[in-house]
Formats: C-alpha cells, sequence, structure tokens
C-alpha cells in the first residue's frame, strides 16, 4: 500500500486544516452522515438505519461485515531514525480531531493516557514493531496514528480494501516513523542535563533532529542543562546550570521526561534548591526520570533522597565494583521477555550494524559497576543484572510506590552503565537495550507484572 503523510497540515489544534484531499469535516461530516443514512448494516456487521436516524458515527460507517475474515491493515513501527522498530506503540484510527498534547507531568497511567480522537479500532506493536489491525474502516483517505507516549504521528492511508489484509509497505522505513522533529507529529519535551557521559549521541542515532537540541530558552524538544565532570551538555553552547533545573520546582515542571548524564562524581543534587524532593515530587505526579550511574543518589542517597525511592533497592552507592559477566534480560515478567525478543529480532532488521545482537538470546555485552544491589518485589523491577551476584544493572521504579501498581503513573529508571560510545554511525548492543528503555519510558506507565495494555 502506498501512502501520503497528512502530518504536513498538521497544527496542535486541529488535524490536517486546510488539506483539501484528507480533510477532516468532510471525512467525519457529511460523508459519514450521508452513508449513515444510505447504508444498511447486516446483521454481520453492516448497518441498520431503521427510522433513518444514524446508528454509527463518522468513520464508524465504514466498517463492513465480512463474509470471512475482516479487513485489516498491517505495518511496522519505526523509531524516528527509521532503523529499528518499536515496541508497545499504540496503532489507532481517530474518529475526530486529535487533542493537543500537553506537556509537564500527568498522573494517568495506561487508563487515561494521551490517546484522543475517540479511536475506531487500535491495537500495539509487538516485539518486532510489528501490528495487525482489525475491523479498520473501507474506502479512501483513512487515517491513521501511532503514538508511544507524547510521541505522536498521523499518516493517511489512501484506500483500504474491505475484507483483505491492506499491508503499508515502505522500503525507506519511514512512512511510520515516530517524529524526529516538531515538523512530523508530537514529541515529548525532555529536559537532557549534560556530564560525561554522551548520551545525547544516542538519543541522535535514534533519530531525533539535532536542530531540536537547544538551551532552555530555545524552542527545541530536548532543551539542554549544563551539569558538571565534563564538556557534552549535548553539543549545546550557553545552557543553563542543572542545578538551577533541579532546584527549581517550576522550570522540572515544564518538562514531560529528565535525562541525566553521569557527571563522573556523586555531586549533591540540592546545591541550589530541594533538586532532591523536587524529583520525587516530578515522579509522584507522572513525571519520567532516566539516571546514568552517579545520578543514582538520586533514588538512593541516605537522608536526602525520597524515602519511596531509597526503599526501592538497596543501592551500594560508590561502594559496588565492576561486576562479572555475562549479564542476563530478566525474562520473568513481561516486558523484559520483550526486550529479550526485540534484542533478538535486531540481528535481522537493524540497520546500524547487521548482527548487533552478538551474545546468546537472553544475555546482553554489558557491564556495570555494581552500585545497585537486590530490588525489592512489587516496588521496583530488574532488567539486567549479572548471573552471579544480586547485583542489578538496570532498575526501573513506578512512583509512587505507596499506591497499587495499576495507580502508579510516573516512571524513574536507573543504570549503573555508561550508555553512549559517542559514535553516531554505530549502536551497541547495550545502546539497543538503551533505546528499548528509553521508548518504554515514554509510554504510559503499566503494571510491570503485567503484559501492556491498549491505553483507553
Amino acid at each position: 500500500m502506498q501512502y501520503t503523510s497528512s502530518w504536513s497540515c498538521l497544527t496542535f489544534a486541529t488535524l490536517l486544516l486546510g488539506c483539501s484531499a484528507t480533510d477532516m469535516g468532510s471525512r467525519f461530516g457529511a460523508d459519514a452522515a450521508s452513508d449513515a443514512t444510505t447504508q444498511a448494516r447486516t446483521d454481520a456487521g453492516q448497518f441498520t438505519t431503521g427510522d433513518g436516524a444514524p446508528h454509527c458515527v463518522g468513520l464508524e460507517c465504514k466498517q463492513v461485515g465480512c463474509p470471512s475474515g475482516t479487513t485489516t491493515v498491517t505495518g511496522t513501527v519505526w523509531d524516528p531514525a527509521g532503523k529499528n522498530p518499536i515496541y508497545n506503540v499504540v496503532v489507532y484510527v481517530p474518529n475526530a480531531d486529535l487533542a493537543e498534547i500537553p506537556h509537564g507531568p500527568k498522573c494517568d497511567s495506561c487508563g487515561g493516557a494521551n490517546v484522543s480522537g475517540s479511536p475506531v479500532v487500535k491495537t500495539l506493536t509487538d516485539a518486532k514493531g510489528q501490528f495487525v489491525l482489525e475491523n479498520v474502516p473501507v474506502g479512501t483517505n483513512i487515517p491513521l496514528v501511532v503514538q508511544a507516549g507524547k510521541w505522536r504521528k498521523q499518516v493517511t492511508l489512501p484506500e483500504v480494501k474491505a475484507c483483505v489484509e491492506n499491508p503499508i509497505v515502505d522500503g525507506t522505513q519511514k512512512t511510520l516513523a515516530l517524529p524526529k522533529n516538531k515538523s512530523e507529529g508530537s514529541m515529548p519535551l525532555i529536559a537532557l542535563t549534560g556530564g560525561c557521559d554522551p548520551i545525547h549521541t544516542l538519543i541522535q542515532k535514534i533519530g531525533i533532529d539535532p536542530s531540536e537540541f537547544t538551551t532552555r530558552t530555545g524552542n527545541g524538544m530536548v532543551r539542554v542543562y549544563a551539569g558538571k565532570g565534563g564538556s557534552y551538555n549535548g553539543g549545546v553552547v550557553g545552557a543553563t546550570d542543572a542545578y538551577e533545573l533541579y532546584g527549581t520546582k517550576e522550570e522540572l515542571f515544564k518538562y514531560d521526561i529528565l535525562i541525566n548524564e553521569c557527571e563522573c562524581s556523586p555531586y549533591p543534587r540540592d546545591a541550589k534548591g530541594d533538586g532532591y524532593g523536587n524529583v520525587a515530587a516530578f515522579l509522584n505526579a507522572g513525571g519520567r526520570v532516566f539516571s546514568s550511574h552517579y545520578h543514582l543518589n538520586f533514588y538512593g542517597e541516605s537522608g536526602k533522597a525520597d524515602v519511596m525511592l531509597q526503599a526501592a533497592a538497596k543501592w551500594t552507592l560508590w561502594g559496588g565494583s565492576i561486576a562479572t559477566g555475562p549479564y542476563l534480560i530478566d525474562t520473568t515478567f513481561p516486558k523484559g521477555q520483550a526486550m529479550d525478543d526485540w534484542l533478538w529480532n535486531l540481528k535481522t532488521v537493524s540497520v546500524w550494524a547487521p548482527g548487533i545482537k552478538t551474545t546468546p538470546k537472553g544475555q546482553i555485552d554489558t557491564f556495570a559497576v555494581g552500585d545497585i544491589g537486590a530490588t525489592s518485589p512489587g516496588v521496583s523491577q530488574r532488567w539486567i543484572y549479572p548471573k552471579s551476584g544480586s547485583a542489578t544493572a538496570y532498575v526501573s521504579i513506578n512512583m509512587p510506590t505507596n499506591v497499587p501498581p495499576d495507580q502508579r503513573c510516573g516512571r524513574a529508571v536507573g543504570t549503573d552503565m555508561h550508555v553512549g560510545n559517542g559514535s553516531l554511525t554505530s549502536m551497541s548492543e547495550q545502546e539497543a537495550a538503551l533505546e528499548f528503555m528509553f521508548f518504554d519510558l515514554a509510554a504510559c506507565v503499566t503494571d510491570d507484572a503485567k503484559p501492556p495494555i491498549i491505553p483507553q
């Protein structure tokens, strides 16, 4: 199936405004009303009009019953670079205008996430980034949305044929790639604090346009703050001090995601205000925080870090040593199994490096320095760990932990391994795993003990 992209006419308030070929008013208005008054649904699933009053709205009126099977659309959702597929992305056909996605933390788990537009049908991508969307409306100019948290892009399918599979075929892998810049759709607003670990190169490798990296006063979707311990700072000159960000709750709450590059030393986070308390409040309100190595003191520093974060794991801060491999992926929970399957799939689909997955299935080529010990069941989730000992290389914590798991809405992720190799032309197996975690961090929060659910 060929396609046309509709995001070029996207504004945050109205989709496809001024695009005559895909005008939402005609699609959801007069045409739909006409369909509703002229098309009768059979017992197999088509429409009945009865006394002439419509029994369907908009694109619902273009869903049809089939003698056997159903009308499907299939495809693969890719990262913004169009190189690696993305797991757990919502794919849906909207039946109304999409609402603007606001920035800042909001405590809405997957039961009330940012999926709008009164979807007619929806599904999730699997560990290969693939989806099968069933009972899709039939006809021309059918809208399709892909969304992972606050990443969102809409395209238009020129034609969907009834009662057959309609595959989206795209050799460039750009059709259903998540947005790489604001012009392609919606993106989360990210605060990146610089340091001695070049995480920004990984963010660029997954496809975010370098033009989106700006200072706090710029209009990029990745706003860089100057940290200590190095001069990376996302390659941005004149970045505001990161400790002013930590210490100013109002500033921090402008963002959706906070990413902290390691600073090569565990500096106190309260140098310019209550950084520990503000980050905990951000998480409890629905914010997402990724902390690398020495930034783990946000979670585990005794007497300063939030008590719920301190209790989430055994933090052996700066007293650990490099753990010995092999390192294993925890496949005892659904997303851990999906990560393992996703990495294994990259042996065949990744463009970054053929055979990017070099270790046996269930293992990963990485290392950790032993600053995270055992996790707390029901409170935190282990993702990667050395085969020997009780150390944890990668941990996630859904916040606040004092409510039932399905009511938690913020997400803290911690790793004691350095994540960036500084290259923009290759991606290591370790970095690939962190890309998986990056989009998991952005997605709506679910109970890790259960499979992901389709956001409502």
